[in-house]
């Protein structure tokens, strides 16, 4: 079996629910890894915080051994809402278990293909690298006008991570796949920061691309990190005990796809 069908198969099998391979030289030319230092600085949920250090030298910087990325996806349903629940416990349920997916594939593939891996850190800032961008290179789907990754089985319900593989392998994407061309953008309806809503100032400088944040620029990350700091309050106003942070994903739920 080539070497990459080994690969993707043994991260299904060990729980993944998609899975692709990118070309990491493509990937250092994506959109977002090229215009992300136009953005400005932006210190909101999900971001390093102000007490942890990073050092300009950390920004993409991967290893140069890398020559292929493994992607990884794992379907976050609306009947398992709980998967995305932020519990006190180390992230979310969902979390945990890409990374649990992870390490097995990743022991896996070095024991029984020989072929060396690097982890990557979660954090753009600290050596990782935009998901979603990755995603879109190995096959999983394409960048949706809800500035998230939409895939053909499960819409944008899907969580990812990625580990990078010291080996030349096949890519598996990008695919034709656009679901989003005609759509009635129900995402950009709903949202209730109206964070969709229109073109972002900091994008009107960069040449209009669908790969822009959500493909034209309409993605204001102040407004949905709004959205998720007033999640954030209603966790701690609840009266359960450890009331699980339940982030807004309306957007997810109200896209067509994959359902």
């Amino acid at each position: 079996m080539e070497i990459g069908k080994q690969i993707i198969e043994t991260a299904l099998k060990n729980g993944a629910t998609l899975a692709g391979i990118a070309n990491v030289k493509a990937l250092k030319t994506s959109a977002s890894h090229l215009i992300y230092t136009q953005l400005g600085n932006y210190s909101g949920v999900g971001t390093v915080k102000d007490d942890e250090t990073v050092t300009a030298d950390q920004l993409f910087n991967w290893p140069e051994t890398a020559r292929s990325i493994l992607v990884i996806g794992l379907s976050h349903p609306r009947g398992l809402q709980k998967l995305d629940w932020w519990d006190g416990k180390g992230g979310t349920p969902g979390n945990r278990l890409l990374i649990d997916i992870m390490k097995h594939t990743r022991q896996q593939i070095e024991k029984n293909l020989k072929i060396n891996t690097n982890r990557l850190h979660y954090y753009v800032e600290k050596g990782g690298v935009f998901l979603k961008d990755a995603a879109v290179l190995a096959g999983l789907g394409c960048l949706g006008k809800n500035n998230m990754l939409v895939t053909r089985e499960f819409g944008p319900r899907v969580r990812l991570r990625a580990l990078f593989l010291e080996a030349e392998i096949e890519p598996t994407g990008p695919v034709t796949f656009d679901p989003c061309a005609d759509c009635k953008v129900y995402c950009r309806r709903v949202c209730p920061e109206k964070a969709l809503a229109e073109k972002v100032p900091a994008f009107e400088s960069i040449k209009d691309s669908l790969e822009l944040p959500a493909r034209d620029g309409t993605y204001d990350r102040d407004l949905c990190n709004i959205r998720m700091e007033k999640d954030i309050s209603a966790s701690k106003k609840s009266t359960a005990t450890h009331a699980p942070i339940k982030y807004c994903r309306k957007c997810e739920f109200a896209c067509p796809i994959g359902k």
